[in-house]
């Protein structure tokens, strides 16, 4: 059995390209932008079913052009049962 992981997180970039890097956001897999500010301000949920994949969307958005700070707000996994899958 896996486990399944969900997190939260605030993304800061420069406000100039905010539409970009959201834009860029959404095209990650399992990568999710909830709200964002005009300041550069964005929240973005992340699902996986290993803590390395959480780590890889984590740096995916890191290393893009005009990010400047990825903070973790929340983490949580839990053991998969099988009465419930991965949700999407």
């Amino acid at each position: 059995m896996g486990e399944y992981h969900v997190a939260s997180f605030i993304v800061r970039c420069r406000r100039k390209h905010l539409e970009t890097v959201i834009q860029r956001i959404q095209e990650i897999e399992d990568a999710e932008v909830h709200e964002h500010d005009p300041a550069g301000k964005v929240i973005v949920t992340a699902e996986g079913e290993f803590h390395r994949e959480i780590s890889t969307i984590t740096e995916q958005i890191r290393d893009m052009s005009h990010v400047v700070d990825v903070a973790a707000v929340y983490h949580e996994y839990e053991p998969e049962t099988e009465n419930r899958g991965k949700s999407k």
